[in-house]
């Protein structure tokens, strides 16, 4: 079993006046892929080094496996981690560098070698056994590390970045391996990214931190569909969600989303969510991801959504292959529309689009929460 229990874990660092790492809580269930993602220093790699015993835990307790570990060393922990820097000894082989661990606990030959060439022929790296790290690429580098971690047999795996350092395309690679690993193995994994695509690609749960503090814990989908915050909506998803300022009014029992220059009806799903609310309506904002940014150019055909729509100056027009997508200007607002990828529109241009009211999110503006999924954030 590898299931992780967080309770209430704190980071304190001298001389910072807040914690690294704040009120952590969380549990992570046996076999599950859980990803921490976030900006630099949000807290993420602090957190899985408390889990790994390589840095002390200030308040609060982890338990793995049910058993309280604050104050066990790593080396007895049962968890095998990957850093971002492959940590390889430059003078030892591959094989050597995959069994060393093994070695070290007195393992038997035989069993040994079983495991080194079982891990090498999952990740295709048995031609390399007899090579020294310096002859090896960044991939195969990296393949090795997850190597000596897959020979280890672990209740848990722990991984710090490992994909940084490689460039794009073995970046998607590897990526696709270590999904490959854990749905062989049906371990757990914890992964720290910044990369929201690590994140959503491999993750079965992902955790959103910002300043020490999570901000939402969901699956991938939900966690895009639903943002439980303006800091959530604008950080997962590329390009980020458009946000406009405004205010809701009721005017004759029908709700509005209004800025100085617009007046969009919102859908009647939405109004049990504004009863609560009260004086926050009169500061809103509205996020719309660009996929639901119509533009008269759509084959769906914008006159569907007619009491949405309004005039955009195309600023800047972005062609990614298989997507186009349009920034723009509605008077003060920025908007990012995604387009046909053949779209004939071009910067300077005016264009008529209209946003999919029935797909945006509202967040108070002062504090930033959701106040469609307020009820159900951690």
């Amino acid at each position: 079993m590898g299931n992780v229990k967080f309770h209430h874990v704190y980071k304190f660092y001298k001389g910072e006046p807040t914690p690294s790492v704040n009120d952590f809580h969380l549990d992570v269930v046996d076999g599950e892929f859980l990803v921490l993602v976030g900006p630099s220093g949000c807290g993420k790699s602090t957190t899985l080094r408390m889990l790994a015993g390589l840095e002390d835990v200030s308040k609060g307790d982890i338990y793995i496996d049910g058993k309280f570990t604050n104050f066990v060393s790593p080396k007895d922990r049962d968890i095998a981690m990957v850093f971002q820097n492959y940590a390889l000894y430059p003078n030892l082989s591959v094989y050597d560098n995959m069994a060393l661990g093994l070695q070290l606990r007195k393992v038997a030959k035989h069993d040994v070698e079983l495991r080194v060439n079982r891990a090498a022929k999952m990740l295709e790296i048995s031609h390399l056994l007899g090579k020294k790290p310096n002859q090896l690429s960044g991939g195969q580098k990296q393949r090795v590390a997850l190597g000596r971690a897959l020979v280890r047999e672990p209740q848990a795996f722990l991984m710090d970045e490992p994909l940084s350092n490689l460039d794009a395309k073995l970046r998607a690679q590897t990526r696709a391996e270590i999904i490959k690993i854990h749905s062989q193995l049906q371990t757990t994994f914890v992964y720290v990214t910044h990369d929201q695509t690590e994140a959503m690609t491999m993750g079965t749960r992902i955790v959103v931190m910002k300043d020490g503090r999570i901000q939402q814990v969901a699956p991938p989908q939900q966690l895009y569909d639903e943002p439980h915050n303006l800091f959530v909506a604008g950080f997962i998803g590329s390009p980020q969600m458009n946000f406009l300022s405004g205010a809701i009014v009721r005017q004759e029992g029908v709700y509005y989303f209004e800025t100085r220059r617009l007046k969009l009806r919102i859908p009647e799903t939405y109004y049990h969510h504004f009863k609560s609310a009260g004086p926050n309506l009169r500061h809103v904002v509205l996020g719309v991801r660009p996929e639901h940014v119509v533009c008269d150019q759509d084959a769906v055909g914008i006159e569907a959504y007619a009491d949405w729509q309004f005039a955009v100056q195309v600023e800047m027009k972005e062609q990614m292959g298989a997507d186009t997508y349009l920034y723009g200007k509605a008077g003060e607002e920025t908007l990012i529309a995604r387009a046909d990828a053949h779209t004939p529109v071009r910067p300077g241009e005016t264009l008529q689009v209209a946003l999919r009211m029935d797909k945006v999110h509202f967040f108070d503006q002062e504090s930033g929460v959701s106040l469609c999924y307020a009820e159900e954030r951690p």
